[in-house]
């Protein structure tokens, strides 16, 4: 039974805290043997035809799904997937209604963080996120607390799911993979799958029941209001996180854990 493995959750460069260049994505999908990558970058799809003219200029196998990550003006976000054009509103409401119109899909990612997550505090709660597709039940980027929330919300609404690694650096990319039987192109099948109308299952890091996000450079932003970093040196400075993060925790294949399976249901450990 042929099956896709799908990144549906991923920063670069074009993101403002994103850092992944072409060439470094294209290793890391080669690494996690991903057949294709969703580009989702904050506010903007500039990185996903970039990084769609990258891959097929490199004849790499992975495709790159058109994506951007909306900031409302409520601070939280929304994904739209299959995107044609950036998306313009920051309402959302209209956003979800534009992600519609351009015949793309509406992502909610996760969903009960406390800052961003529009099942949060500053959200809308799930009776005005009707128009939505899917909710992201695991985000390997969120604490486990708020994976478990997510995850019981949208399984007692019994709304459609998917998982994102929510990367910003190469040594994040599938941390979160959605295996999904194969049902036509590469958008027929992840559609299908966010309709549960084809078999699959989410393959996570398993996170411990303490894990809490993850964060980068705490002690930077621990520091920052007292003592900033000089404007000059900043790009120095990413380049020498970017280099000690993937050196850190890249580099290597990520054990993945089936925690999700359309088939049997919850399975995690």
């Amino acid at each position: 039974m042929k099956r896709l493995r799908v990144e549906l959750h991923c920063h670069t460069l074009a993101s403002s805290d994103g850092v992944i260049t072409p060439d470094g994505l294209l290793k890391a999908a080669s690494l996690q043997k991903l057949d294709a990558i969703a580009i989702t970058d904050h506010d903007t799809t500039e990185g996903a035809v970039e990084f769609q003219r990258w891959f097929h200029k490199k004849g790499s196998s992975t495709q790159i799904i058109m994506g951007e990550e909306r900031t409302l003006t409520s601070k939280c976000h929304v994904i739209g997937l299959f995107l044609k054009h950036p998306l313009a509103s920051t309402d959302a409401a209209m956003v979800m209604e534009e992600i519609h119109q351009q015949g793309g899909l509406v992502l909610v990612p996760h969903p009960c963080r406390k800052n961003d997550g529009l099942l949060g505090p500053g959200g809308l709660g799930m009776a005005g996120l009707e128009p939505a597709d899917a909710f992201e039940i695991h985000n390997a980027k969120s604490s486990q607390a708020d994976n478990d929330q997510s995850l019981q919300i949208t399984t007692i609404a019994n709304r459609c799911f998917f998982g994102g690694s929510d990367a910003h650096y190469e040594a994040d990319v599938g941390q979160c993979v959605n295996e999904i039987k194969t049902c036509g192109s590469l958008e027929e099948t992840v559609r299908a799958m966010l309709r549960r109308e084809t078999p699959f299952r989410i393959l996570a890091k398993i996170q411990k029941p303490s894990s809490g996000e993850r964060r980068y450079a705490p002690a930077y932003y621990a520091v920052k209001k007292y003592a900033s970093i000089p404007k000059p040196l900043l790009p120095l400075a990413k380049k020498a996180y970017r280099f000690y993060w993937n050196h850190r925790h890249g580099g290597r294949q990520h054990q993945l854990t089936e925690i999700i399976c359309s088939e049997t249901g919850l399975s995690k450990a």
